[in-house]
């Protein structure tokens, strides 16, 4: 796969769970089995932002050329999924979340995390 479709493919789930998150922070609770409340609220919406924007980072980056800075933005996609994945399954370990309602969150994790390591491995840079 062309590393453009990888950065549109994560922007677009991305743009999906931040906008959900965001918008609709009462249905992003039902999703992962999680009473709302308006403390959940303001979590979750504070945390679809910081999801949406990602996407758009990763929407923007799409064409651009091998250079070190696109490397870092892999590498950051890299550790952000890395440790969402240890925080679902620490929730999931904790009895706070079911695996089930994690197992979409995991996937998606999966996928970005390990498609952005095998990205940043291939770009060579002289720094």
């Amino acid at each position: 796969m062309k590393r453009s479709i990888f950065f549109l493919i994560a922007a677009i789930i991305a743009g999906l769970f931040g906008g959900m998150m965001l918008l609709a922070p009462a249905k992003a609770a039902e999703g992962f089995g999680i009473l709302s409340t308006p403390e959940s609220t303001i979590l979750f919406r504070a945390l679809g932002a910081m999801i949406f924007s990602t996407g758009v980072m990763n929407f923007l980056v799409r064409n651009h050329p091998d250079n070190i800075t696109l490397k870092m933005v892999l590498l950051t996609n890299l550790v952000t999924h890395t440790l969402s994945t240890v925080a679902d399954l620490w929730a999931v370990s904790d009895g706070i979340l079911e695996i089930t309602k994690a197992a979409p969150g995991l996937v998606a994790h999966l996928l970005i995390g390990i498609g952005s390591l095998i990205y940043a491995m291939k770009i060579k840079t002289s720094n």
